[in-house]
């Protein structure tokens, strides 16, 4: 969806349904059963919705209000522009801790616990203490877990970048321009791990967060 600019706002926005599938992102647990290692691939993001905007500001000359005098002058040039992204996050792998014999054998860090049937993944989670249901995942009851690659739907995207800018003519090809940019405008909180690891004392809670909400200003003189 695109909205070219008229009367002063400017909008884009792009919606992305995508869905991939393999079975070789990671080492097998098993390489004599690769069906079992078929799955969500590392990269699937099945929903992403990407755009843009530009808002001018309704102020000074040609434009609908304070069109003269001081008012105009202290108003106008003003505009508003960001771009955003929303996305469901990458699939999360339950492992689990290897053991010495798992290590002889050379399965180490490949390993997966148990599904536990009838459990729900996601009920009761999205919080940073549980982002999943833990109860989801066991012990391995035989040599190889029962958990496929890639079946925790891990933290999705949130993320608003937006500027605030005035540019002022100073006659002629002269003109002063500031500009004021944060990231992360909001300041959301953004999950980017979560211990997925059946055997850890923080299983099923988030590990880190991205960055938060930061500012930059800038002053520039056109001549």
């Amino acid at each position: 969806m695109q909205k070219r600019l008229s009367g002063g706002l400017a909008l884009g926005a792009f919606y992305k349904y995508a869905h991939a599938i393999d079975n070789a992102a990671s080492p097998a647990q098993n390489w004599q059963n690769l069906d079992a290692e078929q799955s969500n691939s590392s990269y699937d993001v099945r929903h992403s919705v990407n755009g843009n905007y530009l808002y001018q500001l309704p102020f000074g000359p040609d434009k609908t209000w304070a069109t003269s005098g001081l008012l105009s002058r202290l108003l106008e040039g003003f505009s508003l522009s960001g771009v955003f992204q929303f996305a469901t996050g990458t699939a999360l792998t339950p492992s689990y801790q290897a053991s010495v014999t798992d290590v002889a054998r050379g399965t180490a860090g490949t390993e997966r616990p148990d599904r536990v049937a009838g459990q729900s993944i996601t009920a009761g989670g999205g919080t940073a203490k549980k982002w999943f249901n833990t109860a989801a995942f066991t012990t391995p009851a035989g040599e190889f877990g029962t958990a496929s690659r890639y079946s925790i739907p891990g933290p999705g995207t949130v993320s608003n970048n937006m500027t605030l800018s005035r540019t002022v003519s100073m006659g002629s090809t002269r003109s002063w321009e500031f500009r004021a940019t944060s990231t992360n405008v909001f300041n959301t909180v953004q999950y980017s791990g979560v211990d997925t690891n059946v055997a850890s004392s923080t299983f099923g809670r988030v590990s880190s967060a991205g960055s938060m909400r930061s500012f930059q200003f800038e002053s520039r003189f056109r001549f």
